[in-house]
């Protein structure tokens, strides 16, 4: 990729945490980059103040507060629906008919949109793996950005008459929140604004959450004492588990950065526009910053104290969102499925993908 690789966590950390010297790379984006990845007033996109500002939307939107009604409404009717369609069958593929069913349908939920149409929630999941896979190759030219900017319209064509919907007729759902919120919070916000940021959020709480799930079934159930504690203690313990998952098998590999001006990290210089990957995989695991980096340990004494949610003025917005999916897909499996298992006739599952990875496929018995 023509980069640095910054691999220790203190790297990473230093580099992810200082926007004036390592500036995202959206920031030398085209408009057609800035298009396909969801539109250039994006959260995700913007830089500086008007960055604050939409983040400060998102956060009053997706605070810890406002995860019960968020569980309540829409993420337990979408689990049970999703264990109701396959529980008499007696087995199951857990990466599709679970870990990437529920955050699109809980977003489709959240957005007033029919969630439980199957069609349209595959096509969207689609669509969005098609983005994430050319933004995970520095947004590259060629195919990959052509089925990206493909997607690209279709969301677009998708999300558009919700956004005018519902800048006059306010319900409940997302996307007149972020039209109330954003007009209290973001100075001069319009369609542009709520579109882009409409989809923002339906990507990022998508593929790498769906991942996320799939990774802590996994984990579950290939780990016999982590399975026991969290069966036991769905408080803390789950708690614990869910933050394990996402430092040892966070879904996203990296996250690029670029240097504004010539600098040291940790002793080694880095020239202006040089481009910086900071390789999450490696970070999280740095035996210098974790004792038995490679033991999943429920023990951990700052159990969140890792780098799969980013860090510093990028540290996820959705990050309570994720850990509730996360959570509550774990808790249905426990309360609903006690004989889960996989299933040894199946093909086993492996580490898949590239940018964003996570362990399938999951056949399992029960």
């Amino acid at each position: 990729m023509n980069c640095w690789l910054a691999v220790s966590y203190d790297a990473c950390k230093i580099i992810e945490s200082d926007e004036d010297t390592f500036r995202i790379m959206y920031v030398d984006g085209s408009p057609k980059t800035l298009e396909i990845n969801g539109g250039a007033t994006g959260v995700s996109v913007m830089t500086g103040e008007k960055h604050g500002a939409m983040r400060r939307v998102y956060l009053k939107l997706l605070s810890p507060s406002a995860m019960t009604k968020y569980r309540v409404d829409h993420v337990l009717p979408v689990i049970n629906d999703a264990i109701d369609r396959f529980q008499k069958r007696g087995s199951a593929e857990l990466v599709t008919e679970y870990a990437q069913a529920i955050p699109e349908r809980v977003v489709a939920s959240m957005f007033g949109l029919p969630w439980k149409d199957d069609a349209l929630v595959m096509q969207v999941a689609e669509w969005h793996k098609d983005i994430v896979a050319w933004i995970g190759m520095k947004n590259a030219g060629g195919e990959l950005m052509q089925k990206a900017q493909n997607a690209s319209d279709k969301l677009n064509e998708l999300f558009l008459p919700l956004v005018l919907e519902r800048k006059d007729k306010r319900g409940d759902d997302f996307i007149s929140l972020l039209w109330s919120q954003g007009e209290k919070d973001y100075p001069g916000l319009g369609v542009t604004e709520v579109l882009h940021n409409t989809r923002d959020s339906a990507i990022g709480s998508g593929e790498t959450t769906a991942n996320a799930i799939a990774n802590a079934v996994y984990l579950y159930l290939t780990n016999p004492e982590a399975r026991q504690a969290i069966t036991n203690d769905q408080g803390a313990a789950l708690n614990a588990f869910v933050e394990e998952t996402l430092r040892l098998l966070g879904s996203v590999q990296w996250r690029f950065r670029v240097a504004n001006r010539d600098v040291s990290v940790l002793g080694v210089s880095v020239k202006k526009d040089d481009v910086i990957c900071n390789l999450h995989a490696a970070a999280n695991r740095d035996p210098e910053h974790y004792s038995c980096p490679h033991a999943l340990d429920l023990n951990r004494k700052a159990p969140n104290d890792h780098l799969a949610l980013n860090v510093g003025p990028r540290l996820c917005a959705g990050m309570h969102f994720a850990r509730l999916l996360m959570r509550e897909g774990m808790k249905g499996l426990i309360e609903r499925l006690p004989e889960l298992r996989l299933d040894t006739s199946m093909e086993p599952p492996r580490f898949r993908n590239y940018s964003h990875r996570s362990y399938g496929p999951l056949h399992v018995l029960f």
